[in-house]
């Protein structure tokens, strides 16, 4: 025999040498098949995108393209799972192995699907219901999380059925612990039926300024356990939602108009003529005014203070004004038109009487 022919009955004898049950000729396969199946996953994708783009460039809606998106990555992932599966069913291993393998493989593409159908029901949420339902928008936001929550708790229950687990078990294990579970989370259930709460009683949306517990702010966004607001100082505040039931919340952005009571005191020199002066300029302001109800509100002259006659003016600034402006523009009104009378604001004084002894 000659060396090249020693040569290759050696290579041929070296892949036949067994590792961990498996020849060296089997487990070279199993890595060429797992190999090529992450080489393909990308390429076949591209070519698939490339094939569906000139179908979808033909429609007007985005919903074919958004789907095409979303099954990138649970398409690469269902090749490489093939790939793994063809490639370690190459190797000579034990049964309860395979039998293993073939669970966990159908329970993996199960999840697959799942994660495709999410993908699915994100597309029609918001290219299809949210556009063409006239619901609120934070109502939608809350269903969309729910059946996003439905379809992946469908998913996870039939995976673990097809690996093997004794999903009937695991519903009467959580049917017993439900009441502990309950007790553990009262807050968090109280915190949902307040969610429920805002969305069918409708007290605020997402948008409107509302005073409550002493926070004063613009909602930004409603959830299933809390909301959130924007305060005036610029602070975000997390409020949950149990208080939005137990709380008394004022809607700002649902009055029809912002009351403001304005307190001005004179002094004590001041005469009843120039008080008649102070109320008639007032009264005359809010009729000037036009961001201000001229209907409502009064000026009167309402009692006697420690070191002024004071003045209580009351008007109503119309919704959906700048109410820091136009309280800025009343107040420099009031200024310049009492110091054109003659009208002097009073500020804290005090009189001291002193008995010279004899």
């Amino acid at each position: 025999m000659s060396e090249l022919d020693s040569l290759s009955l050696l290579e041929f004898e070296a892949l036949d040498t067994s590792f961990a049950g498996s020849t060296l000729n089997q487990w070279m396969w199993c890595i060429i098949f797992i190999s090529i199946g992450l080489f393909l996953s990308k390429l076949i994708y591209k070519l698939f995108s490339i094939i569906t783009l000139k179908f979808t460039q033909r429609t007007k809606t985005q919903i074919d393209d958004k789907l095409v998106e979303h099954a990138k990555h649970p398409f690469i992932f269902m090749v490489v799972l093939i790939a793994f599966y063809i490639g370690l069913h190459r190797l000579s291993l034990k049964e309860e192995f395979f039998s293993v393998l073939d669970n966990l493989y159908v329970g993996l593409m199960t999840i697959n699907v799942t994660w495709f159908l999410s993908g699915v029901v994100h597309v029609i949420m918001d290219e299809i219901v949210k556009k063409k339902v006239n619901i609120e928008l934070h109502i939608l936001n809350v269903l969309h999380r729910v059946l996003v929550y439905v379809v992946w708790g469908m998913g996870i229950v039939i995976a673990l059925n097809n690996v093997g687990y004794d999903v009937s078990a695991m519903i009467a294990g959580l049917g017993i612990g439900g009441l502990a579970l309950a007790m553990a989370a009262q807050d968090s259930v109280s915190n949902f039926f307040g969610g429920f709460t805002i969305y069918t009683d409708h007290p605020f949306k997402v948008g409107d300024r509302i005073r409550i517990g002493g926070n004063v702010g613009d909602v930004f966004e409603i959830g299933l356990r809390s909301f959130r607001m924007k305060t005036l100082d610029g602070t975000v505040v997390v409020i949950p939602n149990s208080q939005a039931v137990s709380q008394v919340i004022e809607n700002i952005s649902n009055e029809a108009a912002r009351k403001i009571k304005l307190q001005l005191g004179l002094t004590y020199d001041t005469t009843p003529e120039q008080m008649r002066k102070a109320i008639e300029i007032l009264n005359d302001l809010k009729k000037q005014h036009d961001d201000i109800i001229t209907e409502e509100g009064s000026a009167t002259f309402n009692s006697y203070g420690d070191f002024s006659l004071n003045i209580l003016f009351i008007y109503y600034i119309r919704k959906n004004r700048d109410y820091f402006a136009v309280q800025s523009d009343i107040n420099m009104a009031i200024l310049e038109k009492f110091n054109e009378a003659g009208l002097n604001f009073a500020f804290p004084t005090q009189t001291i009487y002193t008995v010279a002894n004899s």
